[in-house]
């Protein structure tokens, strides 16, 4: 099973449980104090705040995954250690300041521009084509991202309803795992994972797809993936130096997707 981060759990409190509950009061509460000091979190005070008892505080934890309130404040933490890192190794591909905005800015768009190229380089119109066919040939289409990448599948998704066909895209971790459930024979499913990380999440659920009777296409970024090896199509998003140019290059190609379907078929 996915080890899901506190937040992750988090939000699927939030997107699946009725507005008002106490679960989710609870669960905007704390998603409310992601960027703040997640130690001076005491169960009285988030008890008081979401007005409920700090039995309803201990039960929470429970239902979430954690013994005591103590270690889901633990995770909390480590949460907020963890992102820290990645915003630290991360964020210098674009660091603005008073001293070099300008030249940083540049050389920004400069690498943006040199993965758009890329993209161009290594995009096979035919293959589009053949991939829009699909979807609007295939009854059950299915998408499957997170984070950015789930931003853009949700958006392709508004798209092409209307254009009159319905493809299925759930938001949420355990949305996704439910609808990796219920994927029938012949159906189409598309992941959009730009770097890779969609793998760590659900490696389970994808190795089980690959012996199923339905067709799988994975776009990406990440040409050294072993595990594309078990898709019966893969769509690369061309090279890039930096990691940020990835989801750029996906809302580009989303956009030719797009554009190709509404010409064929709308």
């Amino acid at each position: 099973m996915e080890k899901a981060s506190i937040v992750g759990k988090l939000q699927d409190i939030v997107i699946s449980t009725t507005e008002g509950n106490t679960n989710t009061t609870i669960a905007r509460a704390l998603l409310k104090k992601v960027g703040h000091n997640a130690p001076d979190i005491s169960i009285e005070a988030l008890a008081e705040e979401c007005f409920t008892s700090t039995a309803s505080i201990s039960r929470f934890s429970k239902k979430i995954g954690y013994s005591k309130f103590s270690d889901m404040k633990q995770a909390f933490i480590d949460y907020q250690s963890d992102t820290k890192k990645f915003i630290n190794k991360n964020n210098f591909e674009l660091a603005l300041n008073e001293l070099n905005s300008n030249h940083s800015l540049n050389e920004y768009i400069k690498q943006i521009t040199k993965a758009f190229q890329s993209l161009e380089k290594n995009l096979d119109l035919k293959q589009i084509d053949l991939l829009c066919e699909r979807i609007h040939d295939t009854e059950d289409v299915y998408f499957f991202g997170t984070h950015s990448s789930g931003l853009l599948l949700e958006q392709f998704q508004y798209l092409l309803f209307s254009c009159g066909k319905y493809v299925t895209y759930f938001n949420g971790r355990m949305n996704q795992r439910k609808a990796f459930q219920q994927i029938s024979k012949n159906s189409l499913v598309i992941i959009l994972s730009t770097d890779g990380n969609y793998f760590l999440k659900f490696s389970d659920l994808l190795f089980n797809m690959s012996s199923n009777d339905y067709y799988t296409v994975l776009i990406t970024q990440n040409d050294q993936m072993k595990i594309a090896n078990i898709f019966d199509e893969v769509l690369f998003l061309g090279n890039s130096t930096i990691k940020k140019a990835a989801p750029y290059q996906a809302q580009l190609l989303i956009d030719i997707l797009y554009s190709r379907y509404y010409q064929l078929y709308s």
